[in-house]
């Protein structure tokens, strides 16, 4: 089996309403364009399924979602997402002023709406064969209650488990690595600090590989027997034109294979 792996795609609709908060953030609502290319190059490979690792819009709006879905169904193939912490952020609209609604505070009635579009931002397990595909909202750096249960039930389910999340295990690895590259990161935000626990319950489980998107930048690691894979974005965004827009693909047979497509400049 084929997987495109893709992450943080941060899609603003050119009909947002929004418009103050839009143009505050055209460096990702003018960006949607290399999407388009990175998406060519997708329809080359031919993948089976895509998953996202979240934060497919910037913010939640209708206008925003539409546009994202709109976009992500124009891929080769069915896809998937897991959320990202911008996928549950809200405004409430008064009298044309917008106030900022805390991801907390919204994520049920935005997840309703993710629902009106079929797209379903829960934990999740896919069959893929001999291989099980954990889909783990960590969105707020955080897990969902229950999930502790749900992933010991999962024991012995498939031969190998590959895990797919918005936010990066926490494990001092993965603060080393991702302080190495920004030493100005918050790691009560970017990495998995409200749950350090589903760590040690991924390495229990027998996960191999972890795939993890939210810090806009790419890297490889080995952490607690697990191959850590943090994607940079599916866009070039233009604060960070140097970073290109990439997917990566996983290819699932006797062994599980990766590599990276980056997008030219």
């Amino acid at each position: 089996m084929k997987i495109a792996v893709i992450t943080d795609p941060h899609f603003i609709s050119p009909d947002e309403p929004h418009l103050e908060k839009r143009n505050k953030r055209l460096f990702f609502a003018d960006a949607w364009p290399s999407f388009d290319r990175l998406r060519a190059k997708l329809r080359l490979e031919a993948p089976e399924l895509v998953i996202c690792l979240g934060d497919m819009v910037d913010w939640y709006s209708k206008a925003n979602r539409d546009f994202a879905v709109y976009q992500l169904n124009q891929l080769p193939c069915p896809w998937v997402s897991v959320p990202g912490n911008h996928d549950y952020q809200s405004f409430a609209e008064h009298d044309g002023e917008y106030r900022s609604v805390p991801p907390h505070e919204g994520r049920a009635e935005v997840s309703k709406g993710w629902l009106e579009q079929g797209i379903e931002l829960h934990n999740r397990y896919i069959d893929a064969g001999d291989t099980g595909l954990i889909l783990l909202d960590s969105a707020l750096s955080e897990v969902p209650l229950g999930t502790k249960d749900w992933l010991r039930s999962l024991q012995g389910r498939h031969r190998r488990q590959l895990l797919f999340t918005h936010v990066p295990l926490d494990l001092p690895a993965t603060r080393e690595y991702i302080l190495s590259i920004d030493p100005e990161r918050n790691m009560g935000k970017y990495v998995q600090s409200k749950a350090p626990w589903v760590a040690r319950e991924c390495e229990k489980l027998g996960v191999s590989h972890v795939f993890t998107g939210h810090l806009h930048f790419q890297g490889e690691l080995q952490a607690a027997g697990m191959r850590m894979h943090l994607l940079s974005k599916a866009i070039t965004g233009l604060r960070q034109p140097v970073l290109h827009a990439e997917a990566l693909i996983l290819e699932l047979g006797d062994t599980v294979s990766t590599r990276r497509i980056v997008l030219e400049a």
